[in-house]
Formats: C-alpha cells, sequence, structure tokens
C-alpha cells in the first residue's frame, strides 16, 4: 500500500510492504496502481470542463450527441390506476395499483447531468462488463469483456429500458460514465485518453495517469493480488475506460486531490467545485454514513459529531483498491492505493478523521 497524506498544501508519502512476494521493494509514489470506478471521478470532472467551456449544456438530453445509428433509452411517464378485485377466500376485495405506459405523457431523455450524477437509470454494467459498485458488495467484481469496444458501447446502450425518470434517483452506473466521456471526446472530435491528457491531466502535470502505458510505465505498475494475496491478471479496458480503465499512482491522484482542494479563483479551481457540489441523495445498505452524490463524487458526514463533508471516491480490480477523500474547509485529505483485494474504504475514513481531529488542535 501507499498512502499520501495532505495537510495545508504539504504532502506526505508512505510506502508500507512489499509490492509482491518476488519484488521486495517497498512501493512508493511512483509505482502505478489501477484505479477502477476512481477513474470515473476524472471522467466527470472533464465532462464538467467541457460544458462549463460551452462544448455543451450538462442539462441538456444526450440524444443529438449520439453517433450516427446509435441510440439512447427515454423514459416513457406511467399511467397508473387503481383495481379492486373480488378475493372469494377471504370475502374482501383485494386494492392493487396498475401502470401502464401514458401514450400522452412526453418521454424524458437523458441529460448529461443525469450520467455523471449517477441518475439517468442506465444500469451498472450488462453483459458481462464491469461490474463495480464503490458503496456496494464486491462478491460481483467482474473484468472488461475482450474486444468490448465504445461501438460496442453505443450499440449497447439503446438495449437498457429505463425503469425510472432521469435524474430522478441515484442508482451508480458504470455504464452511464463510460457513455459520458465517450460523448465528450466525440463532441471534441478526439479519442477520450487524448482529451482527457489535453483537457485536465496535462494542466495538473499528471503524466502517469494514463489507460495505455508507455514501456516505462509498464515497469513500475505494481502486480495485483486477490484478497488472500494470490496474484491476478491486470485489467484492460476500451468501452469502458472512461469509468474503469485508469492507471496512476500516488503523487499523480495527489496532485488531483491538491487541485480539487484549492479555491483560487481559476477556471480549474470552479470546475472542480462545480464537480464537488451535493445533488442528490443515496440510500444504500452497506453506506455507513449519510451520503449524497454529485458529479461523480461522493459527499459523506465524516461522523455525526464534526457533521463534517468529506468529498470522496473509492474504486477497485480483481487486484486492486484505490481511494480518495478530503475536507475541502480543513484543507486536509488522503490518498491510498493498494495492489490487493482487501476493502480499504474506512481505512480512508479513518485516517482523514484522525487529520481533522488534529487540525482543530
Amino acid at each position: 500500500m501507499v498512502v499520501a497524506a495532505v495537510e495545508n498544501g504539504q504532502v506526505q508519502y508512505k510506502g508500507y510492504g512489499t509490492v509482491s512476494r518476488g519484488q521486495m521493494a517497498c512501493p512508493d509514489e511512483r509505482t502505478l496502481f489501477e484505479l477502477g470506478a476512481l477513474s470515473g471521478v476524472f471522467t466527470t470532472t472533464l465532462v464538467t470542463k467541457q460544458a462549463m467551456e460551452g462544448q455543451f449544456n450538462l442539462g441538456g438530453p444526450i440524444n443529438p450527441y449520439l453517433p450516427k445509428g446509435a441510440d439512447a433509452p427515454a423514459f416513457q411517464p406511467q399511467k397508473c390506476v387503481e383495481v379492486v378485485l373480488p378475493d372469494p377466500s377471504s370475502g374482501r376485495p383485494e386494492r392493487i395499483l396498475s401502470c401502464t405506459p401514458d401514450p400522452l405523457g412526453e418521454e424524458v431523455c437523458i441529460a448529461f447531468c443525469d450520467l455523471i450524477t449517477h441518475t439517468s437509470g442506465l444500469p451498472n454494467s450488462g453483459h458481462g462488463l464491469y461490474d463495480w459498485h464503490p458503496v456496494g458488495t464486491e462478491v460481483s467484481l467482474q473484468g472488461p469483456r475482450q474486444g468490448f469496444t465504445r461501438q460496442n458501447l453505443y450499440a449497447q446502450v439503446a438495449e437498457y429500458p429505463l425503469k425510472t425518470h432521469p435524474g430522478a434517483s441515484f442508482h451508480f452506473s458504470n455504464i452511464g460514465i463510460a457513455l459520458a466521456g465517450h460523448l465528450a471526446a466525440d463532441i471534441a472530435g478526439l479519442p477520450f485518453e487524448e482529451l482527457l491528457e489535453q483537457a485536465l491531466l496535462r494542466p495538473l502535470n499528471m503524466k502517469d495517469t494514463r489507460i495505455r502505458l508507455s514501456a516505462g510505465q509498464r515497469e513500475r505498475l505494481a502486480p495485483g493480488h486477490d484478497s488472500r494475496g494470490r496474484p491476478v491478471l491486470h485489467w484492460d479496458f476500451d468501452g469502458m475506460a472512461p469509468a474503469a480503465g485508469l492507471k496512476s499512482t500516488a503523487a499523480d491522484l495527489t496532485a488531483f486531490l491538491v487541485a480539487n482542494l484549492k479555491t483560487d479563483g481559476s477556471r480549474m479551481s470552479a470546475v472542480m467545485e462545480q464537480a464537488q457540489q451535493a445533488r442528490a441523495d443515496v440510500a444504500f445498505p452497506a453506506l455507513l454514513r449519510p451520503t449524497e452524490a454529485g458529479y461523480g463524487w461522493l459527499i459523506s458526514k465524516l461522523t455525526p459529531q464534526s457533521n463534517q463533508p468529506v468529498v470522496w471516491m473509492y474504486g477497485g480490480t480483481a487486484g486492486f483498491r484505490a481511494f480518495i477523500g478530503f475536507i475541502k474547509d480543513a484543507g486536509t485529505g488522503i490518498v491510498l492505493l493498494s495492489n490487493s483485494a482487501g476493502d480499504i474504504r474506512e481505512l480512508g475514513f479513518e485516517m482523514l478523521e484522525v487529520q481533522y481531529n488534529a487540525a482543530k488542535k
């Protein structure tokens, strides 16, 4: 594991353990790790930036920007009536609610903001694709389907009927984040990774955050391990890359964290401030704290006593876990990167609590 602690602009790095049983060196801030769903906050920040620069309207429908031949599902409003049925066994009537599509109701299309707040109504994953939930269980974790391209993603999106009104409720969706990233790239006329590098990574001097690694970066990529310490294969994404395909280092993620903490009035600071705003309630049995969703980020209370909002995100693949969390008002944050599949979310929150309590003294 590698830990980075940020306090009032100062950064400290600490590595723990060894890279693997065969590589006895301790990992450091230049060791590369897979980010899994933590990749999504880079995509949502990019989409927010492109929208604020006038490339498209976050509140506007995505349909006009889909490539030729692609389609997105729309929500058809329902008309519900109460039906009373006789129940001969009890002698009392049974009342049920019968709902059918309302032919007079106007269809509701998915907007860009629905995709990046996980309120589009699209599923998390499907048909053997990457399946990960930052606050859910990890038993359904699946790898990338080989050969699943951007074109395959566009073709598959149309197959998902929407069961909820877009924007109405939070349902974590890797499909939605991947779609948002590819749409932003198509509008800019660039491949996703190239757009991400030009618009976000290069301005933040993040040279080691990539989907496709150079030979030198491959040498610094840690091997992954499952929860029992057994080696597992690395995961490489194509169509789902904007949601799950990034690899990065503690040094790069700390640069991103520090940029998110800034309030200097710059355009980048304004973009990140927009992405951090709470916009939808998140309800999930595994959540230990009241939580809301921003653009890609989750916002939870540190403790009931402090009432401090923690902006955070967490991701994983078969052999890696990654966490970023920060308390903006306190100027503190934590980056955790692990090349094994053990859960590190609560460790991140515990370290943030220690930081916050120390800052108050």
